[in-house]
């Protein structure tokens, strides 16, 4: 299917910590132990469903370390695939620009520049990007001029650069505070798009967005195409706070989700995708797989509850986590499923290995990466980890 080129209405119900946190938290990382800019001399898992193998290896292993930081970004926060009989990464900087990935982490052909619809501000700016399934056109996730999230299409060219010319608001989604945007979109075979959206802002849940199904904050917000038009939506999950970030494991067709928590506790939740409608991941009735917003609790088990599959608290300097996807490269000794994710104050990356039942086996440490924003998977399946201060860092054998 091609993409879907049309325009409807807004929906109205609809300083990085900042852009992934909003976790109360202001530490700062150790500067000591850490990759930087100013130290260093040197498959789509994230955002296309498809149809995978269930086959997972028994006995885990991951023999990986951190490898040599690329530099030459201004504030990564994305990377994207394109699919065809040459798969093409794209890597997304937050201020609107979207450039070609080339697979040794340098930087390629820009494709995109929208940074007058945009600025890169808290946690604003331009957040995701994801494909057709036919590769024929990119869809964005960003916040405009006035703070709200933006879901637009462009067409591609034969170039491979996205016509700017060609832009489609798909929707508006009113944003009522400057934080948790969220930014992730998945396309499936069938062209629908779904959109993990913060719950709005500020902190608490003070206006109860995650659970309201009538609102699309805090949800997996899900848009299809309809006769040639977007629908307005509707809440295919619900009880995200700040999800950053999402992405489908291409071996088992589960979806991970790194949701960002508030005053103590980070999460990582993972689900088969196709039992996603209609679960609860529990924000605001419960921070982790603890009790917070009491008034909440008896809407969230109206829902299928999904609880972590992983939490850590806010001690050692941790506060918000930055997701995260399931390696699935060639370039690492690895068996069994290994989800690898970070936490922006510490920049620690970490490996969390998951068994058949969907239960923590274990966690390994592969080093430190400052002001860590995001762990994305490129054309080949191998992992970079992205940090604001403009490098990309890659994942390798150790």
């Amino acid at each position: 299917m091609k993409i879907a080129h049309v325009r409807l209405g807004a929906i109205t119900t609809l300083a990085l910590l900042s852009l992934i946190a909003c976790s109360s938290s202001n530490k700062t990382a150790d500067s000591a132990t850490v990759i930087d800019a100013t130290t260093i001399a040197t498959t789509d898992v994230s955002t296309n469903l498809a149809e995978t193998s269930t086959t997972v290896a028994t006995e885990p292993t991951f023999t990986a370390t951190l490898g040599t930081p690329i530099t030459d970004y201004v504030d990564p926060v994305d990377i994207a695939v394109r699919k065809g009989d040459t798969p093409q990464s794209y890597i997304v900087e937050r201020a609107g620009k979207i450039y070609e990935l080339a697979s040794d982490g340098t930087k390629g052909t820009q494709v995109l520049d929208i940074s007058d619809l945009t600025i890169a501000q808290g946690e604003q700016g331009l957040l995701g990007l994801a494909f057709a399934p036919d590769g024929s056109g990119a869809y964005v996730n960003y916040t405009n001029l006035a703070g709200d999230t933006v879901i637009a299409s462009f067409l591609i060219a034969d170039d491979g650069s996205f016509n700017k010319s060609s832009q489609g608001i798909i929707t508006t989604i009113k944003q009522p505070y400057p934080n948790h945007n969220g930014g992730d979109i998945m396309v499936d075979t069938a062209g629908a798009l779904y959109i993990f959206m913060g719950d709005g802002g500020f902190a608490n849940d003070p206006e109860r967005h995650a659970l309201d199904v009538t609102s699309p904050l805090g949800k997996i917000w899900k848009i299809s195409p309809v006769d040639g038009h977007w629908n307005a939506g509707e809440a295919w999950a619900v009880g995200l706070r700040n999800p950053w970030r999402a992405s489908l494991d291409p071996a088992t067709n589960d979806l991970w989700i790194a949701d960002v928590g508030q005053d103590h506790w980070e999460e990582i939740d993972v689900v088969p995708f196709d039992q996603v409608q209609g679960v609860s991941f529990g924000w605001s009735a419960r921070e982790g797989t603890h009790a917070f917003n009491a008034d909440q609790q008896a809407l969230h088990e109206t829902f299928t509850a999904v609880e972590p599959v992983y939490e850590y608290e806010h001690v050692d300097n941790n506060c918000s986590i930055s997701g995260g996807v399931v390696y699935r490269g060639s370039q690492v000794p690895v068996s069994g499923t290994w989800y690898i994710f970070s936490d922006y104050c510490t920049g620690k990356v970490q490996a969390l290995c998951i068994d058949n039942q969907r239960k923590n086996c274990g966690l390994i440490e592969l080093g430190t990466v400052e002001k860590s924003v995001g762990v994305l998977a490129d054309a080949q399946g191998e992992v970079w980890v992205l940090s604001q201060n403009g490098l990309i860092v890659p994942i390798v054998a150790s």
